[in-house]
């Protein structure tokens, strides 16, 4: 059977294309500073960090976009990692914190202003970093449920 007559072909090429669209902003933020393991890393641990995720990204997007067996099980690596990652930022408090308050540098007046404080915006992040992980799960549900599309010698 033709991958294009199955069904989640139109789900999986959309995902490979803005999985490989999340690959090239990884890239282009390769030297942003990323709240890991309890402190905010730059330089090296930073470039690694983007680098990887661009490497899953697009490893992703290519084996969504193929069809490929490969493809399918790289959904179930990313997720994990992802996951792990997002769990890690949720509970390094003082990381999120300090990163919070270096991106909040400058306009800490204007934030108070319309009442949105460090407090609110660390529910904020904490609250989408769950919904995100639960929504890759979902992903990778939806991918085992569809894993008839993936060739079998891909």
């Amino acid at each position: 059977m033709e991958t294009k007559s199955k069904k989640g072909h139109f789900t999986f090429r959309a995902t490979a294309v803005l999985l490989m669209a999340s690959a090239v902003l990884e890239l282009l933020s390769f030297t942003s500073e990323v709240p890991l393991l309890g402190e905010i890393r730059g330089g090296v641990s930073a470039g690694i960090y983007h680098g990887v995720y661009a490497a899953l990204f697009l490893g992703m997007g290519v084996g969504l976009w193929g069809a490929r067996k490969w493809g399918y099980t790289l959904v179930f690596v990313t997720t994990v990692l992802y996951t792990l990652d997002k769990l890690q930022l949720v509970l390094g408090h003082r990381a999120l914190e300090t990163f919070i308050k270096a991106q909040m540098s400058g306009f800490e007046s204007q934030l108070q202003s319309q009442g949105i404080n460090e407090a609110l915006i660390m529910q904020a992040i904490v609250l989408m970093a769950i919904v995100v992980s639960f929504c890759w799960w979902g992903f990778a549900l939806y991918t085992w449920w569809r894993r008839d599309y993936f060739k079998e010698n891909g």
